[in-house]
């Protein structure tokens, strides 16, 4: 099983956000976010900031896909 963060790139299409509105509203590491554009894991604690400045859950950020 890998993980996706398609859920969260919708979230921020809908709310006419960037990639660089999140890193700089949540205080990550520009690489943090291109680990995440390679579906690689990330920390929870960068998780749970994510999910504190846009007000949602883990599981509006991320999913889980099935390895072909």
């Amino acid at each position: 099983m890998s993980i996706n963060y398609r859920p969260l790139w919708v979230m921020l299409l809908n709310r006419n956000m960037k990639k660089t509105d999140l890193i700089s509203l949540a205080r990550l590491t520009s690489n943090t976010v291109a680990n995440m554009g390679k579906c690689e894991y990330i920390s929870l604690r960068n998780l749970e900031k994510i999910c504190r400045v846009l007000e949602c859950t883990p599981n509006d950020v991320i999913e889980f896909m099935e390895e072909k």
